[in-house]
């Protein structure tokens, strides 16, 4: 589909010394025919230029390359006009009316852009503490835990260690020394240790981190302190300190970045509602918007 008396190869080839020489950028190929310059390929009406693909080549392009991206690049600009083409034809003048969706379009990229830079400059992002207590005791009916919760620590040991036995002995005992040894010697000999004694960790993520299952979990927790599972290559232990089960009202210290997440969003809605109305009344102030009389 390359324009009549065209030596496509030559072309190509000069394209490319022309490319490399004089790069700019390339658009669209959607003009009509030009005076002084031939084109390298048409579909339809449209054609396209050599000096529309000069920028196409990157530097240090071997020719032959060259010529291979010149090629695959004419061949989807002929596809793509192909192909609009045809939508042109099939399609019904409403359908192919999209002035209005990309009015639409290009008015909210732009609104988007503004606030979200006004946002990044404007918007105040600290929360106090008070802030943040004063919402969860306000609400707290809609913090109900959905599954359990546990405070404890988490090891994974090597099922060839030499003192995996002495550990799941001292696993097993009771009281707070006993806790205490089994936290220590779980720091020399566990591969990966994960602590959240001071931290409540949602139950079926503490689950994600060993082999099995726990049907009843509720329970589970209500029976047993501990878990302890196997599988080809390492011992997981779990020691339960704390819990709390589905039903109960989530602790502030568990759904606090949630609350924060909820706080900043409302203040940012705030903040762009008071944007607009301050742009607004900015515009009627300078007579920039006016409503006419019918």
């Amino acid at each position: 589909m390359c324009y009549p008396g065209l030596n496509f190869r030559s072309l190509l080839k000069n394209l490319v010394l022309l490319a490399i020489t004089l790069p700019v950028l390339f658009s669209c190929g959607s003009g009509s025919i030009r005076n002084n310059e031939k084109p390298i390929a048409r579909a339809y009406s449209k054609y396209l230029y050599k000096s529309e693909v000069q920028g196409l080549i990157p530097e240090g392009t071997t020719p032959e390359d060259s010529v291979r991206l010149v090629k695959s690049y004419i061949e989807l600009w002929l596809k793509k006009k192909a192909v609009v083409n045809k939508a042109e034809f099939n399609l019904t003048e409403a359908q192919k009316n999209i002035e209005s969706l990309l009015d639409e379009y290009r008015t909210s990229l732009l609104t988007y852009e503004y606030e979200k830079q006004m946002v990044e400059q404007k918007l105040d992002t600290v929360l106090s503490d008070s802030e943040i207590q004063t919402y969860y005791f306000q609400y707290k009916q809609d913090f109900l835990l959905q599954d359990p919760i546990v405070k404890g620590v988490y090891f994974r040991i090597l099922r060839s260690s030499s003192r995996l036995r002495e550990f799941r002995d001292l696993a097993h005992s009771s009281g707070d020394l006993a806790y205490s040894r089994l936290v220590d010697m779980g720091a020399q000999v566990a591969e990966y240790t994960d602590s959240f004694e001071e931290n409540w960790l949602s139950f079926p993520l503490l689950m994600q981190k060993m082999p099995g299952t726990v049907q009843d979990p509720k329970l589970f927790l209500q029976r047993y302190k501990y878990l302890e599972a196997e599988d080809d290559r390492y011992f997981h232990f779990a020691r339960i300190i704390d819990y709390m089960l589905p039903g109960m009202t989530a602790p502030l210290e568990f759904v606090n970045q949630e609350i924060r997440d909820v706080l900043l969003n409302k203040r940012k809605m705030d903040f762009l509602k008071q944007l607009e109305e301050s742009i607004y009344n900015e515009a009627v102030i300078q007579n920039d918007v006016e409503v006419y009389e019918k």
